[in-house]
């Protein structure tokens, strides 16, 4: 016979003002308060001597050397003995409900990154809690499971844990009768900053380009053309809504030097876009922003892509202005609305980083097509309602 013939425990959480038990996979955000209730249930006389509730985060990671489990966050919720039964005996079939509180952290316990990093911006990154990721029974948002688009390799997970202890007297230690978990989805909040990608200058990305544009019949050199892409401002994710659109827009600026007199000002045939979401994962740690690894045969090594529906635009005719260098110069902005996706906000710890681009194509007569390719940060917003204690920012426990 097992200890879970004998002893059971189940989790429930609640939320609102009546406390009811809540019937569908809430998303829990920075500041939230996460209440509910365990109820111990026991089929015979037992004695139990402690009660341990934890909410815990960890994630997990696989490579083609090996696999690696990390805890970053483990905030503990006591059950005082007041609130056992005379002599912590539990009796034969009555149920006995332990209440416990806990809120989402703003920031991990510094002692969750405790590697060396090569900037305090780095460290900072790995201190903020990350998404829920990787685990299909608890991606979406609300009542709907959607798949968030992480690779196999990695799984950032939260759950709430019940332990059940008993004393054993002779060599002063606590024995585990049973452990239950209960997995949450976690969404915290990300602050709206400059993608921490654009400081390596391994990157791929290209804001800027020059091709000359030659005349379609004679080939003859009419001009060199720049287009320089300004990285978009950052996407926010709508708070516990995902039926919003979520846009931003893109700015390109044309510079144009012609080679004749009476120049004939270029104009755009095709402007095509798309988002690239990339999931870089170690086993080790990351020390800096990650950057693509590909193996011998070009296959990607500590990385995953996933490239969501292209986009394209009618662009209607440039807006050229004369500049003080003799050339001309245009200014286009773009409209860009994410795809309506479970996206999962931008973000970096130890093991896992998830990082988004804007690839964009440019098709100008005359001229070879032009490639650029910007970060693009998307956070998710604050609920300025539940902001999180001190020590629940701080990671200390209960």
């Amino acid at each position: 016979m097992s200890i879970t013939d004998v002893l059971s425990v189940d989790i429930a959480l609640r939320r609102g003002q009546d406390r009811t038990n809540e019937l569908y996979l809430y998303s829990h955000l920075s500041g939230d308060r996460i209440q509910g209730v365990a109820t111990v249930c026991s089929h015979y006389d037992l004695q139990i001597d402690g009660i341990e509730i934890s909410f815990i985060g960890e994630e997990r990671t696989t490579v083609q050397t090996g696999r690696t489990h990390r805890q970053f966050q483990e905030i503990k919720y006591l059950i005082a003995d007041s609130y056992f039964p005379p002599g912590n005996l539990f009796k034969e079939r009555e149920q006995y409900q332990f209440e416990f509180t806990f809120e989402v952290p703003d920031h991990l316990s510094p002692d969750a990154c405790n590697h060396t990093t090569t900037s305090p911006m780095i460290r900072l990154a790995h201190l903020r809690p990350p998404p829920s990721f990787g685990d299909p029974s608890v991606s979406g948002l609300g009542g709907k499971l959607t798949d968030d688009y992480a690779p196999p390799t990695c799984k950032i997970l939260y759950s709430i844990q019940v332990a059940l202890f008993r004393n054993i007297p002779v060599i002063v230690k606590r024995d585990v009768l049973l452990v239950k978990r209960m997995k949450l989805r976690v969404k915290p909040a990300v602050d709206e900053k400059p993608p921490l990608d654009l400081l390596n200058s391994m990157n791929d990305y290209c804001l800027q380009a020059d091709h000359v544009v030659l005349d379609g019949r004679s080939k003859e050199e009419l001009g060199q053309l720049s287009v320089t892409l300004q990285p978009p401002k950052s996407f926010r994710l709508p708070l516990r809504d995902s039926h919003n659109l979520v846009s931003s827009t893109v700015n390109l600026v044309l510079r144009y030097h012609s080679t004749g007199d009476q120049p004939d000002l270029p104009q755009l045939q095709s402007f095509r876009g798309q988002l690239i979401a990339t999931t870089f994962y170690t086993t080790t740690f990351h020390d800096d922003v990650p950057s693509k690894k590909k193996d011998f045969f070009g296959r990607p090594k500590n990385y995953s892509e996933t490239q969501f529906p292209p986009f394209s635009y009618s662009i209607a005719s440039l807006e050229w202005m004369a500049d003080e260098n003799h050339g001309y110069v245009a200014s286009l902005p773009v409209p860009v609305t994410l795809p309506r996706l479970n996206l999962i906000p931008s973000f970096h710890t130890c093991l896992v980083s998830r990082v988004y681009a804007l690839d964009l194509r440019l098709v100008v007569p005359g001229a070879p097509p032009f490639h650029l390719t910007t970060p693009v940060h998307i956070y998710a917003e604050r609920d300025p309602s539940a902001l999180p204690s001190y020590i629940a920012s701080v990671g200390f426990d209960s």
